[in-house]
Order: C-alpha cells, then structure tokens, then sequence
C-alpha cells in the first residue's frame, strides 16, 4: 500500500503551508489574490511549476513563492511558472532573501504531522491480527514515513517499509513477498503511480482517491481499478473477505 494521502493526509499538510505561503507572498507585494478558491490559485501555480521542472513536485518551494508573486501580479500560471525560473525573484517584487524566508517557512510547516485518514487505524488492525502481509511502498523518504508511523503508533502493524519507485517491476517482486498464495492488493490513491503499475504486474488494485489529483493523472475509466472505496477501513473488508 501507499503511505502519503493514502495512510495520512499528506495533502492536507501541504494545503495548509501552500495557504500560508500565498498570505506571506500577498503581503510581501502587497497584492491579494481573486477568486474565492485560494487553494486551487496556489495549486494552479504549483502544477505549472512541475510539469516543468526536472524535479516535478519537489521542485525548491522558493520557486513557488516568486511565481506566486507574478500570478498575484496577473500572470496566468503557465506564464508565471516561466518567468519565475527565467527572470528571478527581483522583477516579482519579492526580495531573494525574503523569498527564501518564505521557502523556508513553508518546508517546516510540511513536516508537520499528518493525520490519520477515516478507517486507517481499524482497517490495519484488523488485517494484521488476520495474519495478512502488510507492506508499505513508498517513493519518498523511508526515514520520514517510518516516524510518521512511529508518532502514530502504526509501525508494529508494518511487515516492511519499502522505499522505491514505484514500476510494474517493482510491484512484482514484492508479490514473491507474499507468505501464501493468495491474491496481492494494493491500496493507493495515484492511479499512475500506484494503481496503473500494479495491475500491470497482476496486483488487485483498490483505489482510494485523494482530496489533490494532479492534472496529470490518467483517467479513471481508462486505468479501471478493481475497486474504489472511500475509506480505508473499505479496503480492508474487500482483502479480507479474499482470504
């Protein structure tokens, strides 16, 4: 299974520093943005920054705060995400030193703590005292999943945490993990990251959406997960009621 939004709301942390970015930017130019929505104004942002980035979405955050800042001066997201990396902070009206600042503020508040998502707790505890192999594949840092699960109590119920991109390679040797013969799911809310390889490699597959889907996710209809649920504690009763 999948750990970030699928275990732990992950989206919920970066929302939360993405707001408070965009309010430091605003008042660093004294420019606010328009449009009710002020998340989907950040994340229209962020998503441009991405697609263009060689990093993707771990691009530096101070790249997002001088983007921000040309948007909030009318640049469409595109157009900012551009001039942010062609021209720099000065012309944004965002001094370098500040826009680090910001950065900074930002990368501490998404290391804070996530909560668990609805059914997590009950659906792992149940499916370990049903003996079922719990592994967690990750493609962030091992280190920063394990204590998340460590400050939520969850590590015991963990057979193994795997840390590699995710491939229909990979989600084939970690079916050879499986103690008996049984069918291999995999629960996860990225359907090209986590569901789309994993049916590939002959995985059941249980979709759990996320509140975030990024623009460049394939469709749905065209990925066909076996199951989608709204909960995790969903996923747990359709694994259990295979074995």
């Amino acid at each position: 299974m999948d750990a970030d939004n699928t275990l732990w709301d992950t989206d919920g942390v970066f929302a939360a520093a993405q707001l408070n970015m965009l309010t430091r930017v605003e008042a660093a130019i004294g420019r606010s943005a328009t449009g009710a929505d002020r998340l989907a104004f950040v994340r229209a942002v962020d998503q441009a920054l991405a697609e263009g980035h060689h990093l993707g979405l771990r691009y530096p955050p101070s790249l997002l705060a001088t983007a921000l800042a040309y948007a909030l001066r009318g640049a469409e997201a595109r157009v900012a995400a551009r001039q942010a990396w062609a021209v720099g902070t000065n012309s944004a009206g965002v001094e370098p030193v500040l826009a680090e600042q910001i950065a900074l503020e930002f990368t501490r508040h998404t290391q804070h703590l996530p909560d668990l998502l609805p059914g997590v707790r009950e659906g792992l505890q149940r499916m370990f005292d049903a003996g079922v192999l719990i592994l967690v594949v990750t493609e962030g840092a091992r280190r920063r999943v394990s204590k998340t699960a460590q400050e939520h109590d969850l590590t015991k119920l963990f057979d193994r945490i795997i840390e590699a991109p995710k491939s229909e390679r990979l989600f084939r040797r970690v079916q050879k993990l499986r103690r008996v013969c049984l069918p291999a799911f995999v629960i996860g809310d990225q359907l090209g990251r986590d569901i789309e390889p994993a049916k590939a490699a002959g995985l059941v597959t249980i979709y759990a959406p996320s509140h975030f889907r990024p623009q460049w996710e394939p469709d749905e209809i065209a990925v066909r997960p076996d199951y989608r649920v709204d909960r995790f504690d969903q996923a747990a009763d359709i694994i259990l009621a295979a074995d």
